[in-house]
């Protein structure tokens, strides 16, 4: 009798957290017919914090076939390190990257990484169960779609686009399937894929064209069993907009309300703040939402006209004193090094946040990210960045590199101040 095939799955998280990709990957893959009783699979979450040589020695005493790595912009460097490390110490292992950082440039990365064997580009829970059955069976990954992988001589070679998953509920429930356990009283929850807007910064909703929701049976049974026999008390929602729409932004909170009259918490949810009234910010509260996290990113007209972003400071207003109103924390959100914006437009949205008192002033510095449109664009728009992950901003046509660095910092000192005065209150 054949041997199972071994596959490690890997992914390095910001300490704290946990992959709920890797969770829907197995959980797709396990449920596949062809690889039921011939795969074994084995998950390491880990953190950025971790050591890439230490990584490389877990996944190295697995001894897998295949390896599979989610990747993203702040995990891409110690990830490459781990690939090259482990295709040192087992040649014959075969390497799979997914995730945003690597499917917008797939070629690229194979063409830099000769240890990596094939990208998935996009949605990857079809396109890897395809990719493991393929391996198992000894095959070329090209055969899969939506996946970049190498020809006979290693050269990157690109299947056709891999069509969505129509119906969401197809993904099996990583928890519901024993895959994905819940960290210190901790979840992760996502009851629908994409965004309905297209920022030019943002790869959130890129490549997916419309939005798809899980079922609300799905999402109800997800939420009783991780409330419920799991006894879980905060769960964070990875929905692009948490009020995507009023019906639905009930619907959830007349779900989540008896667990949060028991003690649930929802903490810095997103939401589109100019659509957050005294009704919706009630039904948030009840939900046990007790943060939110928003924009406006930027309140510069060049930028916002760049990145295709609305901002209405009387709505954008209007929504963070409905949400005080409910004691909700509202974390306002800045990038610096915005096409269009200057030094002094971002300090001017540091005042306008400041203005509101929202509770928390959160900035950041651009990121020109694989498959954005600032990234496309970053030679018309004269943007400068690192072209290495995680490809932080370098100089604009409006701001230079030292005007970024004290924006950085400044804007850091202002935001520990606030933070003190709230902390003190």
């Amino acid at each position: 009798m054949t041997a199972p095939l071994k596959v490690a799955l890997l992914a390095l998280n910001s300490p704290g957290y946990q992959s709920l990709a890797l969770g829907y990957l197995r959980a797709y893959a396990q449920a596949d017919d062809r690889l039921k009783g011939r795969v074994g699979f084995q998950t390491l979450d880990l953190t950025t914090d971790d050591d890439p040589w230490w990584v490389a020695y877990r996944i190295i005493a697995l001894e897998p076939d295949v390896l599979a790595a989610s990747v993203f912009c702040w995990s891409a460097r110690a990830v490459y390190d781990i690939c090259r490390i482990v295709k040192q110490a087992l040649p014959d292992v075969r390497i799979v990257l997914g995730g945003p950082e690597v499917g917008p440039i797939a070629a690229e990365v194979l063409r830099a990484h000769p240890e990596v064997d094939a990208v998935v580009r996009g949605e990857g829970e079809a396109a890897f169960a395809d990719v493991v059955d393929l391996a198992r069976r000894g095959k070329p990954f090209s055969r899969a779609d939506g996946v970049t992988a190498r020809d006979a001589t290693g050269a990157p070679v690109a299947a056709p686009d891999r069509a969505l998953i129509a119906d969401l509920d197809a993904i099996p429930s990583p928890y519901l399937a024993g895959v994905l356990e819940p960290r210190e009283g901790s979840a992760y929850v996502e009851t629908f894929r994409g965004c309905p807007h297209d920022c030019a910064y943002c790869f959130e909703g890129k490549g997916y064209g419309r939005i798809r929701s899980f079922s609300r049976e799905r999402v109800e049974a997800e939420i009783a069993f991780l409330a419920g026999e799991r006894g879980v008390r905060q769960f964070s929602f990875i929905d692009s907009v948490f009020n995507l729409t009023p019906d639905r932004l009930r619907w959830l909170s007349d779900t989540l309300a008896p667990y949060a009259a028991r003690g649930l918490v929802l903490h810095t949810v997103e939401v589109d703040i100019e659509r957050v009234d005294d009704e919706a910010a009630s039904l948030l509260r009840r939900a046990g939402v007790v943060s939110v996290e928003t924009g406006p990113q930027s309140i510069g007209a060049d930028a916002l006209a760049t990145c295709r972003r609305a901002f209405d400071a009387d709505r954008f207003a209007a929504g963070v004193a409905a949400l005080k109103r409910q004691g909700i924390l509202v974390e306002t959100d800045l990038i610096a090094g915005l096409p269009g914006d200057t030094a002094e437009d971002f300090l001017k949205g540091v005042s306008f946040c400041l203005s509101l008192d929202p509770g928390k002033l959160q900035t950041s510095t651009l990121h020109v990210l694989p498959g954005t449109d600032l990234y496309v664009r970053a030679a018309e728009l004269g943007l400068r960045f690192d072209p290495e992950p995680p490809h932080e901003i370098v100089a604009t046509r409006d701001i230079g590199f030292a005007d970024l660095r004290r924006l950085e910092a400044r804007s850091v000192h202002i935001a520990r101040l606030y933070a003190a005065r709230i902390e003190g209150d």
